[in-house]
């Protein structure tokens, strides 16, 4: 069952935690009408002086990602969100918001589940949003499947204003350690580059011990070599452990980061510190600890 929902589109929120100052952010679980939980996520835009919103484009999610809460709560999976629930919780984020704060300034599909799986709904909650001055633009992040990606790259597809690609591994082998039902880097990096010739792309890439190793640096900088200038920037993330995960954080980051930042000619490297390892802030995390978590689950190849 791909998960249609036939109750209505009403949503609720359920749970709500707000981050230690001065990070800002409010994280919020919301319930649908048929019980299906997901997240959204109010973030500070220091810069903006503004509020985002980081959101789910499902309940749950399918991809198993070895560094995400979702992949290891007691429902990984639901259901995907129809278009009036995801506008609905955006709706009422941004009355919330506007209240205290202002306007929203974007919306980001970030949130739990990966919004090319649910990309029909997603794309009209998305034109919805901006259509009704909910907020000003929408971004998207993705693992990227290929598929995904050619269907992006077809003339009069929508594109979201920005986009930002999970990368996590320098070739196939490693990057399904940490997304077990990624592609191969090296047949999607092109299709990648090509999006971001239309719109600007970020890479992500999650730091842990299983993909800072010296050899590590030396693969991911002879990837990417060929592509600087190509993408807006490299960003790279420190790891947000989460209960059941088999992956720890790097105790390399530092030598990493530098090493990337020294050798990949042409390429903005950015590092992105998680700053609510106290507050539940990675991905499905309070939905996570809401449903109950599973036993852990050991990965092979760790």
């Amino acid at each position: 069952m791909e998960g249609i929902s036939t109750t209505g589109s009403s949503v609720e929120v359920v749970s709500t935690l707000p981050s230690k100052a001065p990070d800002r952010s409010i994280k919020h679980v919301f319930k649908t009408s048929d019980m299906a939980t997901f997240e959204a996520v109010q973030l500070w835009e220091g810069e903006h002086q503004a509020y985002s919103v980081c959101m789910s484009a499902q309940a749950g999610c399918r991809y198993g990602c070895a560094h995400c809460a979702t992949t290891f709560a007691r429902t990984p999976f639901v259901r995907n969100l129809h278009a009036e629930e995801i506008t609905s919780a955006v709706g009422q984020l941004g009355q919330q918001v506007g209240a205290q704060q202002g306007p929203l300034i974007w919306v980001d599909f970030a949130g739990v589940g990966d919004a090319a799986a649910n990309w029909n709904h997603v794309t009209t909650a998305a034109k919805t949003i901006v259509d009704q001055g909910m907020a000003r633009q929408v971004k998207v992040t993705s693992i990227a499947p290929q598929a995904w990606v050619r269907n992006l790259l077809k003339p009069k597809s929508w594109l979201p204003d920005r986009l930002m690609f999970s990368l996590h591994g320098a070739n196939a082998a490693q990057r399904r350690v940490v997304i077990p039902r990624a592609d191969d880097p090296s047949t999607v990096l092109p299709l990648w580059a090509a999006v971001a010739e239309m719109r600007p792309v970020v890479l992500n890439y999650v730091l842990c011990e299983h993909n800072t190793r010296p050899d590590d640096e030396a693969a991911l900088t002879e990837l990417l070599a060929p592509y600087a200038g190509r993408f807006l920037i490299l960003r790279l993330s420190s790891f947000n452990p989460v209960h059941g995960s088999p992956l720890l954080p790097s105790a390399r980051e530092e030598e990493f980061i530098a090493a990337l930042s020294r050798d990949l000619t042409g390429w903005t490297v950015s590092h992105h510190l998680s700053a609510g390892r106290e507050t539940a802030a990675a991905c499905g995390q309070l939905r996570a600890e809401i449903l109950d978590l599973a036993p852990p689950t050991k990965r092979p190849g760790l």
